[in-house]
């Protein structure tokens, strides 16, 4: 997008999202049964000699917002009379007494050269708050979140891209190989390829090994800022300010894999070792069922492309899209001849798909499973707070009534039903983009996002919502997440 599209995209906005309802079990939401669920994994697991499978990671995100709280104390700390206020000696208080239980306090303790205790009791913190954070110490207020320790077995600690190989053997291991891609910042290229090599050094087992790709999110995907009367804000050297545009922008990273089947998770959503079964269980259920349906549409649109739209086909392609995709044709239908309907059907099902777990809501912060409408038609999408119309109280009964979450727990298939790889970018919808204040310095200024990865630019996708248990996610999105039940090893 060039630099006067955005400045008139900043000054237009983007469109909220018209809500129509929530997407609710049995109303665009599928709950699965013990038996299903089994059927399901079977049918991945019969699949995989013949599918070609990756994981795909953004890891490029960085720990400051994860380190938040305490990158505030160190700032208090750099002051000659630090004073706290009690806001921040809470903090200081809850990380003092839970020190020893982070997965990185042995390392932080090497750093120090002496005992933690030792370290904390002169009550100056700030070398133990520069240690833990800064880049002459272990450096985690600028790292990628991907290269911090969420994990600690014994002497053993594992980062969160460390504990993603581990998670994936479980479910990746098509024709004796673990693919899985990662994109990362490229200022830390040398640290990943190092913890790579540690993760496969642990993992690798006899007839298995790991096919580990990488690719940055490119730089011509950046956008402006600009100020509050749209201007566009300059760096120190009089350059343009120029933004990553969120995970959106990814989109062409994701549309150069060539894949059968591609799963998305977050870099953080990983839990410890002894919670993998049911991660693991699930990813198989969503797989298979990934491939139950694409069987389904691939045969459909083999018989749409090459014949006249029987009646009985028909039928059934609407009761398969009304069953199992929640979607009812039969108004769009109505009153086209039999070449518009089988153009209509071949357009409706010849698009990738993504099949999303979804968990119950748990006041976690992001998008969530919502019927959208949109040019008379309503379509399963996943909606951030942002693109929504809190202005209107409508709108705002519609999202507060949500009983589900995203967690970004994706399974795609991208290939047509010739095996041809759809371009992703044809599915995007370019009006479901963000536009969100921030600062730069003391100036207030404007960002643009484009189309989240699985909320705008997923949009013209088959889209299939399925719950799973909330023991499958287990995000790390502040420090203190660390304390919690799934990454505390006993």
């Amino acid at each position: 997008m060039d630099i006067q599209k955005q400045i008139e995209r900043f000054k237009k906005g983007y469109p909220f999202r018209r809500l129509v309802r929530p997407a609710t079990v049995g109303d665009g939401i599928r709950r699965l049964g013990e038996e299903e669920s089994r059927a399901l994994q079977q049918e991945y697991e019969d699949s995989l000699s013949e599918t070609s499978v990756c994981n795909f990671v953004p890891a490029s995100g960085a720990a400051s917002r994860m380190f938040r709280d305490l990158d505030m104390l160190r700032e208090v700390f750099s002051s000659d009379e630090a004073v706290l206020n009690p806001e921040e000696e809470k903090i200081l208080e809850k990380f003092l007494s839970n020190l020893t239980k982070f997965p990185f306090a042995s390392l932080l303790e090497q750093r120090l050269g002496e005992g933690l205790e030792k370290a904390v009791s002169s009550e100056n913190f700030g070398p133990v708050l520069d240690t833990l954070l800064g880049t002459d110490g272990l450096g985690y207020g600028n790292s990628p979140k991907g290269l911090v320790p969420f994990h600690s077995y014994g002497m053993e600690r594992r980062t969160a891209f460390c504990e993603h190989f581990r998670e994936a053997i479980g479910y990746i291991n098509s024709r004796g190989a673990v693919s899985m891609h990662f994109t990362i910042p490229p200022a830390f290229t040398e640290r990943f390829a190092r913890e790579e090599r540690i993760a496969t050094s642990l993992f690798s087992s006899e007839g298995i090994s790991f096919d580990v790709t990488y690719s940055v999110q490119d730089p011509e995907t950046d956008t402006i800022a600009v100020a509050m009367d749209n201007t566009p804000v300059t760096d120190a050297d009089g350059s343009l300010l120029r933004r990553p545009a969120g995970h959106g922008a990814l989109l062409k990273n994701l549309n150069e894999l060539c894949y059968d089947c591609i799963f998305i998770k977050n870099i953080d959503n990983v839990a410890k070792e002894e919670l993998l079964p049911d991660t693991v269980k699930w990813k198989k259920t969503l797989g298979g069922l990934l491939f139950c349906i694409q069987k389904r549409i691939f045969r459909y649109l083999e018989s749409l492309s090459s014949s006249r739209v029987s009646e009985s086909l028909e039928r059934e392609i609407i009761s398969f899209c009304r069953e199992e995709l929640f979607k009812d044709l039969s108004r769009e239908l109505s009153g086209l001849s039999e070449v518009g309907r089988r153009e209509f059907l071949l357009r409706a099902l010849n698009r990738p798909i993504r099949v999303c777990g979804v968990v119950k809501n748990a006041d976690e912060p992001g998008g969530g499973p919502f019927w959208v409408g949109k040019e008379g038609a309503e379509s399963l999408q996943i909606v951030e707070s942002a693109e929504v119309d809190q202005g209107s109280s409508t709108q705002r009964d519609v999202w507060g009534n949500s009983t589900h979450f995203n967690p970004v727990d994706i399974v795609c298939g991208v290939k047509n039903f010739k095996g041809e790889k759809f371009n992703l970018p044809d599915f995007v919808d370019p009006e479901a983009g963000i536009i969100t204040e921030k600062t730069f310095g003391a100036t207030r200024i404007k960002v643009l996002e484009f189309p989240g990865l699985w909320n705008g630019s997923m949009s013209g996708w088959v889209t299939v919502f399925v719950e799973v248990p909330s023991t499958t996610f287990n995000p790390v999105k502040t420090v203190w997440d660390l304390l919690k039940e799934p990454h505390q090893v006993n």
